[in-house]
């Protein structure tokens, strides 16, 4: 009880995402009812995914620009493998395809000292480019099995498989960051890269695996994409997922300059996107000003968790604060 009162301390975005459930049930009609919800967890199940990649990249201090990209080139390969072979062959090609992007990019971020935005960047537009050059820029339709549409569509206990999909995963990292050596070691690295490095830790695996594993997670979020779209699509899919995953790690209270936050926040960062975005399509408000308030949410977040403004607050609170009156005596003495 200790524990959970105190996770509840510590992230206040669980308050904020209660409290927007309550408002959008209120003002959004139709928000509340179990078929909207349903649909609201399936449909935010995918960037769930990818955030937890996200996640993990920026608690070693990094970014991965990339993770658009990935997805849709999973999309293309396992919808493109499937016209010749089982449908398994392209689901495992694509997460080799996505472990091996990732790990590439940790390479050569840890490996060569190159800065994380530059080189995800450019893995982003060759992913997207191969993508493009797979798929021929055009859908790939009618070769997928009606049972791999199960991923997206099947249920069990009357709540969506991407559902489960996504909190067993979200389970199993925060399983992995709070109870092994790599997981601690990427906090360590994300808060002292010099100091993980004097403890021992190896920095540059660390990063390695972070990345990886953020490869590899982004692919998962692209073949139950597949089984949504039932086609593969190398030019539109996974567009601005990136912006999106990075809104919700820094919403959730995970620092953009790595080393603290918790995988609860990111997840309830999803969440509110996704609610977001229900929301307005149910208010009838044009879709392009959730691209705006998405921005908005990100440009408050970073600034919200700002170190420099939270100390500049704490400063201003002691000066505002009164200064205790002495007793009589004391002042007189």
């Amino acid at each position: 009880m200790a524990r959970m009162r105190s996770l509840l301390l510590e992230q206040p975005i669980i308050f904020v995402l209660i409290a927007l459930i309550a408002a959008f049930a209120v003002f959004a009609d139709g928000f509340a009812d179990a078929s909207n919800i349903s649909n609201v967890l399936r449909q935010t199940s995918m960037l769930g995914i990818v955030a937890i990649g996200m996640s993990i990249v920026v608690l070693t201090g990094g970014i991965d620009l990339s993770v658009g990209s990935v997805v849709a080139l999973s999309t293309v390969l396992v919808a493109g493998l499937a016209n010749s072979y089982p449908p398994i062959i392209g689901i495992n090609v694509a997460l080799v395809a996505g472990a091996l992007i990732g790990f590439a990019n940790g390479v050569l971020i840890a490996g060569l000292g190159l800065q994380p935005i530059i080189v995800t960047v450019s893995s982003m537009a060759m992913v997207r480019g191969l993508a493009m050059w797979i798929s021929e820029s055009r859908p790939i339709f009618g070769t997928l099995p009606k049972d791999l549409f199960l991923l997206f569509d099947g249920r069990f206990l009357g709540i969506p498989l991407p559902v489960f999909i996504f909190a067993a995963l979200a389970l199993c990292a925060m399983f992995f960051l709070g109870n092994t050596r790599t997981g601690r070691a990427i906090y360590e690295v994300g808060g002292n890269e010099e100091a993980a490095s004097l403890a021992g830790i190896r920095v540059g695996a660390t990063k390695v695996v972070a990345y990886t594993l953020c490869g590899f997670l982004a692919s998962i979020a692209g073949i139950v994409l597949t089984a949504r779209m039932q086609s593969g699509d190398g030019v539109r899919t996974g567009m601005g997922w990136e912006l999106d995953a990075i809104a919700a790690v820094a919403v959730g209270g995970i620092s953009l300059a790595g080393g603290r936050g918790h995988l609860i926040g990111a997840i309830c960062g999803v969440l509110i996107i996704g609610l977001l975005a229900n929301a307005f399509n149910l208010m009838g408000i044009n879709p392009y000003w959730q691209r705006i308030v998405v921005g908005l949410v990100l440009a408050g977040a970073v600034i919200a968790y700002n170190e420099r403004l939270r100390a500049w607050f704490s400063r201003a609170r002691i000066t505002a604060a009164p200064t205790p009156e002495l007793p009589r005596a004391d002042r007189a003495g």
